[in-house]
């Protein structure tokens, strides 16, 4: 696997002048605007809640505005491709589950400018780390692409 999300990654953490002061608060997390029919990859980081040897084993997605066509994860990272349909302020959800079988969600907010994508994308069918031999998808247990990550 060569590809990797690199951009519109988001970390789901409390601001540290609320860690300090022992404050319990809920981190705003915000991806860049973007543009209506626009598609692409977001993701959000949630290595400050894993412990030492815990990691991501299974992400669940949902989103007003848009369609998710996959999700994956990237070792901390829980990634999903969207292609936004409406325009105006949407948000998406993640619900990570770990290894140790914690649970953790974080929602996202952006904002979808009315203007139309110049340059239209098709929606890809798997996530890039998805393990193919030749043609064939090799499933998992619950019949989606086996994901390397």
């Amino acid at each position: 696997m060569t590809w990797m999300p690199c951009q519109r990654i988001t970390r789901v953490d409390v601001p540290s002048a609320f860690r300090i002061r022992g404050l319990a608060a809920n981190a705003v997390i915000c991806w860049p605007d973007t543009t209506a029919g626009s598609g692409a990859d977001y993701s959000i980081d949630f290595s400050h809640l894993l412990g030492c040897s815990d990691r991501i084993v299974e992400v669940e997605a949902m989103c007003s505005g848009g369609v998710i066509a996959w999700t994956s994860t990237y070792g901390t990272l829980a990634t999903m491709w969207v292609q936004w349909l409406c325009s105006g302020a949407q948000t998406a959800t993640l619900s990570v589950r770990t290894a140790t079988g914690a649970v953790f969600t974080a929602t996202a907010s952006i904002i979808v400018r009315c203007a139309p994508q110049l340059i239209a994308c098709d929606a890809p069918a798997y996530a890039p780390n998805a393990f193919f031999l030749g043609s064939a998808i090799v499933p998992d247990a619950s019949g989606s692409p086996l994901i390397f990550g």
